[in-house]
């Protein structure tokens, strides 16, 4: 009978004990900071050094474009450890961006991994390949709209996006470019 009585004695103790650490600050701050809660989400997208530590982290190659296009790669990405987001900008000609995705299609839930939203998306055949594109209108007056597109090779994932570029620059890049490179090494 007694053995419940010295349990809640030593509780009783133990609790005191823990109040005059925290009191005292020599037990406190490390506890106090890991026992606050998070603050919002943490950002699934990783930033690498290159597109060879992108891929190393993602575990798979993606599609890229070499220099020889007139591309040179700014920022490469991984994003929730599944996707490469590669971002390129154009030799001499710094506001002509594009954006090239991948991911394995069965990480994904999914096709369409561009990110971009509320455009009406058009599914046209370029050289067999069924690819959806979209008008994405630009920021300002000031630039050119820009476009986007998706498709799928062999249970691979792509995108692109490219700002202040014509619509017939971007379906050259795409048609003679982009899918050929996705049907040739994937």
């Amino acid at each position: 009978m007694m053995e419940p009585i010295v349990s809640a004695s030593k509780k009783h103790a133990a609790a005191l004990l823990a109040a005059c650490l925290l009191a005292s600050g020599s037990f406190g701050s490390a506890a106090a900071k890991s026992a606050s809660p998070a603050v919002g989400m943490p950002n699934p997208m990783v930033e690498y050094a290159s597109v060879r530590e992108a891929s190393q982290a993602a575990g798979f190659t993606p599609l890229y474009l070499p220099e020889i296009s007139g591309y040179h790669v700014s920022n490469a990405f991984v994003i929730s450890k599944n996707l490469v987001d590669i971002r390129y900008t154009r030799d001499g000609e710094p506001g002509k961006t594009l954006t090239l995705r991948t991911a394995p299609a069965k990480r994904q839930q999914t096709k369409d991994i561009s990110g971009i939203y509320g455009v009406k998306w058009l599914q046209r055949n370029i050289d067999d390949t069924t690819v959806f594109m979209a008008k994405v209108p630009a920021e300002s007056k000031a630039c050119h709209d820009g476009y986007a597109a998706y498709w799928q090779q062999d249970g691979m994932l792509f995108s692109a996006y490219a700002e202040n570029i014509s619509e017939a620059e971007f379906t050259h890049l795409l048609k003679d470019g982009l899918l050929d490179l996705s049907r040739i090494y994937f």
